[in-house]
């Protein structure tokens, strides 16, 4: 009976399975016939609005359409929707020979049409054309700077030495520090930010490839924080490399360690986590976007599952997600319904303008901003920020304060937002954790990882040593760690 149960249950898994995989390839397939559809429309707001559902999809299926279009096309302002298509897509393989044709399509067009310099584009252009090549000057004149020939002149490096916390004079006396999640940016940035100031770091993640487990004193992997294993095998590491402070740099395990809190206590762990409301709220953006808006944080028009009630033009993400995943922007009307399908249980944000923020601030006591430092977010990948820079502006400052008391949260956050031409203030979204550029925070003077150790083990925060100075500029590039 038993073993016939089992069967059973087996038969339906493959069942769903399979029902799942057809399912999901029937809806892409009726998207694809949506986009080829719009690509034949006769209206050319439809054939654009197909042409960026096709840049959401990806070029590796839709470049064969976007070429059966391209040719027979007559409308200026669709082929430019299409060069925008290719330039916001150039990090894709050269996998078919259709990308590579659409590719070579529009660099041929974009060089016989500088007109499209003056052409209206969504956000500073990327150059259409063949991965690997050398790119030409930006097609946008407000950024021609940005690729001329620098010369020595053009550098400064002589406050380069200036750069990064001043001189503490209390320091703390060396401790044994675990960190979790050391594959990602910010896991990264605290281990090496404890390892200068003197402390052993144990760095543990998911990953056994992590490179944060090489740049730590000590490594190890640990299972996912989703695993019922998880606090078990973290206890384990800290027991073995005598761990003395815990500092989680992944938002999702905090609910994990907050539950387990007191085994952690027992493992001999001090640690200093924020309530598990606080990162329930941070979490899910419905709840966020209810918390501040209650609260009287400014946020933009959201809604959970429709447009309804949302102005456009519109930002479709999970409701649950993290790392710009599944983020669509979306300028049509007609665009938003695939759209809706794409993302799992999304939210529906009007998209700001302005220029967009984070950000990094330590919250001691609970509720009250002890200091931190404000960036604009020049360039991301992936959700990071790769090109940023400090500034300074009170408003922004009281902005964030707000929504760190209407959390209750106490601890390192980052919190992100736009600011308007007008110097409007709206806060998108907050995560309690320190984030991924947080090395640009630590530059321009703002110690938020040394003060946070001290709050850790019961010292006072430091308030003068968590300003930043503003017009630091960060440039972010990929460096190699090696083992034998």
């Amino acid at each position: 009976m038993v073993d016939n149960l089992r069967l059973l249950a087996i038969l339906l898994g493959v069942v769903l399975i399979a029902a799942g995989i057809g399912w999901r390839t029937v809806r892409f397939a009726r998207i694809r016939q949506g986009i080829r559809s719009g690509l034949a429309d006769p209206d050319p707001a439809v054939r654009i609005a197909a042409v960026r559902q096709a840049a959401e999809l990806g070029l590796a299926s839709t470049a064969p359409a976007l070429l059966r279009a391209v040719r027979v096309e007559t409308d200026p302002a669709v082929r430019a929707a299409v060069v925008e298509c290719v330039a916001a897509h150039q990090w894709e393989p050269a996998s078919t020979a259709a990308i590579v044709e659409l590719r070579l399509w529009a660099k041929a067009y974009v060089g016989a049409r500088p007109d499209l310099a003056r052409s209206p584009v969504r956000s500073a252009p990327l150059l259409a054309g063949v991965a690997g090549t050398v790119p030409a000057p930006s097609l946008h004149p407000v950024r021609e700077h940005e690729f001329r020939r620098r010369t020595a002149t053009d550098l400064h490096v002589d406050d380069a030495a200036a750069l990064g916390p001043p001189p503490d004079d209390d320091p703390l006396a060396r401790l044994r520090i675990l960190v979790t999640g050391v594959g990602g940016a910010a896991g990264v940035a605290v281990v090496r930010a404890l390892r200068a100031a003197g402390h052993t770091v144990i760095g543990v993640d998911a990953d056994p490839d992590a490179v944060g487990i090489r740049l730590a004193d000590h490594g190890q992997a640990v299972p996912r924080a989703d695993d019922p294993t998880y606090l078990t095998a973290l206890i384990h590491a800290a027991t073995l490399f005598d761990a003395e402070l815990l500092v989680p740099t992944v938002t999702e395990e905090l609910p994990v360690l907050i539950a387990g809190a007191g085994y952690l206590r027992d493992a001999g762990l001090r640690f200093l986590f924020p309530d598990a409301r606080t990162v329930q709220t941070c979490r899910d953006k419905w709840a966020f976007y209810q918390a501040m808006r209650d609260a009287g944080v400014p946020v933009p028009a959201t809604a959970l599952g429709t447009a309804e009630g949302v102005p456009g033009p519109w930002i479709v993400k999970p409701r649950f997600g993290r790392g710009s995943r599944d983020v669509h922007r979306v300028t049509a009307p007609q665009e938003l319904a695939a759209a809706l399908t794409l993302v799992a249980e999304p939210i529906v944000q009007t998209a700001l303008a302005g220029r967009e923020f984070t950000a990094d601030v330590l919250a001691h006591p609970a509720e009250i901003v002890a200091g931190g430092a404000l960036r604009w977010r020049l360039a991301t990948k992936g959700g990071i920020s790769t090109v940023g820079e400090t500034f300074s502006d009170d408003s922004v400052m009281q902005t964030v304060a707000l929504t760190i008391k209407a959390l209750g949260h106490i601890g390192p956050a980052n919190i992100q937002g736009f600011v308007s031409d007008d110097g409007a203030v709206t806060v998108v979204e907050a995560n309690p954790r320190f984030s991924g550029a947080l090395p640009l925070s630590l530059a321009a003077g703002a110690d938020l990882v040394g003060e946070y150790v001290r709050a850790i083990v019961g010292r006072a925060v430091r308030t003068e040593r968590l300003a930043a100075r503003p017009g630091v500029r960060m440039y972010r590039y990929f460096d190699e760690v090696y083992q034998t």
